[in-house]
């Protein structure tokens, strides 16, 4: 299957339409995905990291083992996703975008493999940048370097965290934006960006099939809050949110074919325009800076014809 078209929400509209504002945040944002990887980061804060106290001091077991729990998240869900849909094939090509399955023998890959360099750029090297991100972080509040907005103790407190665990998406988005604009600048792309962008069929595990340098700047999103005032745990969601959310928006599937025949959605069309074309739909839908700064393609012919009519940037 093609593709299709995209459309943006209904946040911007003018005049505003709360009610379909409220459908799309709890039909679209939050189910299924948003909420997913709301209940992952409460999981991985309560049970799977060690407690705050334990990063008051530069420890690295603490790290390793947030490296380790990275890791098995990464296989849970890429590698769960990928046994489902490449691998079991349990819908074939049904609502794929690309008919065709992930390389072999390609040398550009490591391994010559597109699933095993796709692995490998994922548990070695976004594990770890992304385990150090959430220590670093997470060391500057055990030491109260940080505003620590406490989990508990008085409504406004609880209604701040709850309202912040939700601006994550839209924060998230402006942050995508941004450094995936500045990897596309000429060196860096050369550099670091193009091992991504390698892509152009994509499956589970390229979701952050990165250069380092690239998960640097892209996982970076957890040192948001040295300016904004949050909770611990909203570090840990950010960083587990960045790390694992790729592997469904890059899944390669529009939608995912669940008990019954029943489907719920699967990849972003938004963003795999992006790999298929290139020079657009450099951030997400949520905040449509694309359709406001001209570099959105929402998969319509018009869009198609104009894209390949406009110089390409540098690769």
């Amino acid at each position: 299957m093609g593709i299709g078209e995209v459309t943006l929400p209904p946040l911007y509209d003018r005049p505003p339409r709360p009610l379909a504002m409220a459908r799309w945040t709890v039909t679209k944002l939050l189910w299924w995905q948003g909420g997913l990887w709301i209940a992952v980061g409460v999981a991985a804060w309560n049970w799977l990291t060690p407690s705050l106290e334990n990063f008051a001091t530069p420890a690295a077991w603490a790290v390793a083992l947030v490296y380790l729990r990275n890791v098995a998240l990464m296989i849970a869900v890429a590698g769960g996703l990928h046994w489902w849909l490449f691998i079991r094939r349990s819908q074939d090509t049904q609502h794929k975008y690309d008919e065709r399955w992930l390389s072999v023998g390609r040398r550009p890959f490591l391994f010559r493999n597109q699933t095993r360099d796709n692995v490998f750029w994922s548990l070695a090297s976004a594990c770890s940048v992304a385990a150090l991100y959430e220590s670093l972080m997470l060391w500057l509040y055990a030491n109260d370097l940080i505003w620590t907005v406490p989990a508990s103790g008085s409504l406004l407190a609880l209604g701040y965290t709850a309202a912040l665990t939700l601006l994550i998406f839209p924060l998230g988005s402006v942050h995508f934006y941004a450094n995936h604009r500045l990897l596309h600048t000429k060196h860096l792309y050369r550099w670091a960006h193009s091992l991504h962008h390698r892509n152009v069929n994509i499956g589970p595990w390229s979701g952050v099939s990165m250069h380092p340098l690239e998960h640097v700047l892209y996982l970076s999103a957890p040192l948001m809050f040295l300016l904004i005032p949050a909770n611990p745990y909203v570090i840990t969601l950010t960083a587990t949110y960045f790390l694992l959310s790729p592997a469904a928006s890059h899944s390669g599937f529009d939608r995912f074919v669940v008990a019954g025949g029943r489907t719920v959605a699967g990849g972003d069309r938004f963003h795999t325009l992006h790999h298929r074309y290139f020079d657009c739909n450099y951030g997400t839908a949520i905040v449509p800076l694309d359709k406001w700064l001209g570099t959105f393609h929402d998969g319509s012919d018009e869009a198609i014809l104009k894209i390949n009519r406009r110089p390409q940037a540098a690769r």
